[in-house]
């Protein structure tokens, strides 16, 4: 078997992060792992520190792929053109039947390691969406193309949250027309903005008693 030092570390990462995403980061074995870049796991071990490790830097990897979307959303001359530009690539995604296997990042939050470093850098992952979506926004906001009352926090977290249910939403093989609906319906939820004294939704675990008494789940 060939020795893991003489791969190209980019290609290596790439053989692992097809199996992480296939399979998820419980289910895939260092055996597995070491089989798919044709090396020993003694060789794996003496470039990576754990399956952990190779987790995460694979799902770096697989982060970075997706900068270009959100660079071509930022460089639109028009914030909200960009952000259409952003929601339509997503929706071509969401609705292409060969992208079986959804999206690596949201998966891995499915899934929910209780890893503590694992769950810490998906954790970044989401705070990054929220970031770059709000820095779109505040650029609509400030061309015009928004209004000056929207509170552009909560509809960059409200759009970071819709990204992960259509990326759900994509390992079912969505009809086209209903990822369009649901593309539609969030553009047109940026331009609402709230009436003045208009009641703020206060999250309590009150609200969730009634599930633990009836025995149900959401």
């Amino acid at each position: 078997m060939a020795d893991v030092l003489h791969f190209d570390i980019d290609q290596v990462l790439d053989r692992f992060l097809k199996v992480f995403w296939e399979k998820g980061f419980k289910a895939t074995t260092t055996k597995e792992l070491a089989r798919s870049a044709g090396i020993s796991e003694g060789s794996l071990f003496h470039s990576f520190k754990s399956k952990r490790d190779i987790y995460i830097q694979s799902l770096k990897r697989y982060n970075d792929k997706g900068l270009a979307l959100v660079e071509k959303m930022e460089n639109n001359p028009s914030a909200l053109a960009g952000i259409r530009e952003y929601w339509t690539a997503v929706g071509a995604m969401a609705a292409d039947a060969t992208r079986i296997n959804g999206c690596m990042i949201t998966n891995a939050s499915i899934e929910a390691s209780n890893d503590p470093e694992i769950r810490e850098y998906l954790l970044s992952i989401h705070l990054r969406y929220d970031t770059q979506f709000k820095r779109a926004l505040d650029r609509a906001v400030a061309q015009g193309e928004l209004s000056a009352q929207a509170d552009t926090t909560a509809l960059a977290q409200f759009l970071s949250n819709t990204l992960q249910g259509i990326r759900v939403l994509a390992r079912l093989n969505p009809e086209p027309e209903k990822v369009g609906n649901i593309l539609d319906v969030t553009m047109n939820a940026l331009t609402l903005t709230p009436s003045p004294g208009q009641p703020h939704v206060v999250i309590s675990n009150a609200d969730t008693d009634f599930l633990q008494r009836d025995g149900a789940d959401w």
